[in-house]
């Protein structure tokens, strides 16, 4: 549905911006836009970067093995499949952990 939607917004805008003379506007808009965009994502994937440095660092100390240790019979709960010495039960704690902590940039990524 948006397939459709957005590609007859952009095409009705540049028809009405011709027809009414703003093609410079649009054009400056246009390149305004993607300078927007491109600053937005530099910041965001700098700031998931930094944060998943910051849970990397965290994972090897014992504040992030006590939390995952408050957390194992939740974790237990939602996955009884799970092995506790397996890799996947400790990058689903590690990234309920980034969660708990407000790190939702970091969660995302994060691999141990």
């Amino acid at each position: 549905m948006l397939n459709t939607i957005w590609p007859i917004f952009i095409i009705v805008s540049v028809i009405f911006a011709i027809l009414s003379g703003n093609i410079g506007n649009l054009n400056s808009a246009i390149l305004e836009s993607t300078s927007t965009a491109v600053n937005l994502c530099i910041t965001l994937i700098g700031t998931m970067c930094l944060w998943s440095g910051i849970m990397k660092i965290a994972s090897n100390t014992s504040v992030i093995r006590n939390l995952t240790c408050i957390l194992n019979p939740l974790i237990h709960f939602l996955f009884p499949k799970l092995k506790k010495d397996s890799k996947v039960y400790q990058e689903v704690s590690m990234n309920m952990v980034a969660n708990i902590l407000g790190l939702g940039n970091a969660a995302t990524p994060l691999r141990n």
